[in-house]
């Protein structure tokens, strides 16, 4: 991959009709769909701009972008698709706003919504097989190691659980790691004291069916763990610290979203991205910002080496 010095003179000049083309295709793929009557046959209306479309049954008009999680943007499409590459490598919004020539408010707006839509795609995939499954917290005890004391003053521990499925190999081939107290998080267990309800509450939620179905392996915190779920976790914590400084809570969970997108698709990052932006519904500004979620503390407690044979053996 190239550095952050070299990057400029990778981002692809993308042509503006070939992005629409790319669009088009990821938010109708079996053709185009009046959203009002399902119409499959459209005008091209050039009246009042690009990329707008009139059902030739009822007549209703509705635009590329309209019921996306692009809608209103006036930044061209071919900045859109030269943030999605980008976001293969996982930048900020400060470069980003440098290299693809647009103010830091947009670029930021852009990398979150692009987040939302890999939240979603992360959503509608649970993990399954032989699980490993860790309790840990970000910006405590690995701030110690990848981040400057700074950062170690200004983040407060926050619960995170790690959850790997391995294939038959024991690769990894699918990550999740969920904020507890974060929008994905168990609300279920807010007030509790242990970790181990965070745990249980996380298979619930993420996992299909909603119970661990093969091996469960719940693993013991650690920085010198060699899990692949130990592993992972560094990684994640690694990257915020290099590229961001490290993350405070209220956006935690967008950025570890987003990185294990990225280490699930690898080479499929931009293809998925793409598909993800047509697929996903709008999401409007104050629902993108949010509310400042909470921080407590939680003591990672397990249960009984007896019991948890007994429920994940």
């Amino acid at each position: 991959m190239p550095n952050r010095f070299s990057i400029q003179d990778y981002v692809p000049a993308y042509n503006e009709e070939d992005c629409a083309g790319a669009l088009f295709a990821a938010k109708w793929p079996d053709g185009f769909r009046c959203p009002r009557c399902a119409h499959p046959h459209f005008y091209m209306v050039t009246s009042r701009g690009r990329h707008l479309f009139e059902c030739r049954s009822c007549a209703h008009q509705t635009s590329l972008t309209a019921g996306t999680v692009l809608e209103g943007t006036r930044t061209p499409l071919s900045k859109w698709f030269q943030a999605m590459f980008l976001m293969q490598l996982g930048i900020s919004a400060k470069l980003l706003a440098k290299l693809i020539s647009v103010t830091y408010k947009t670029a930021w707006l852009i990398n979150h919504k692009l987040r939302h839509a890999i939240g979603e795609w992360d959503r509608g995939r649970p993990l399954a097989g032989d699980l490993q499954l860790l309790g840990e917290y970000y910006g405590y005890e690995y701030h110690r190691y990848f981040s400057s004391q700074f950062v170690q003053g200004e983040l407060r521990p926050q619960p995170v659980v790690v959850g790997v499925s391995l294939d038959d190999t024991g690769d990894v081939a699918h990550v999740k790691m969920k904020a507890v107290d974060g929008p994905e998080g168990d609300s279920a267990i807010r007030g509790g004291t242990g970790g181990e309800e965070s745990v249980e509450c996380f298979v619930q939620n993420h996992v299909a069916g909603g119970e661990a179905t093969g091996h469960a392996e719940l693993l013991q915190r650690g920085h010198h763990g060699r899990s692949r779920a130990h592993h992972a976790w560094r990684e994640a914590v690694r990257w915020l610290a290099r590229t961001f400084g490290g993350i405070g809570p209220k956006h935690l969970q967008a950025y570890l979203n987003e990185f294990c997108f990225r280490r699930i698709c690898r080479n499929e990052v931009l293809t998925e991205l793409i598909t993800s932006c047509g697929m996903t519904k709008t999401i409007t500004y104050r629902r993108l910002v949010g509310a400042r979620s909470g921080v407590r503390p939680i003591k990672w407690v397990f249960r009984p080496p007896a019991r948890h044979q007994q429920r994940t053996g």
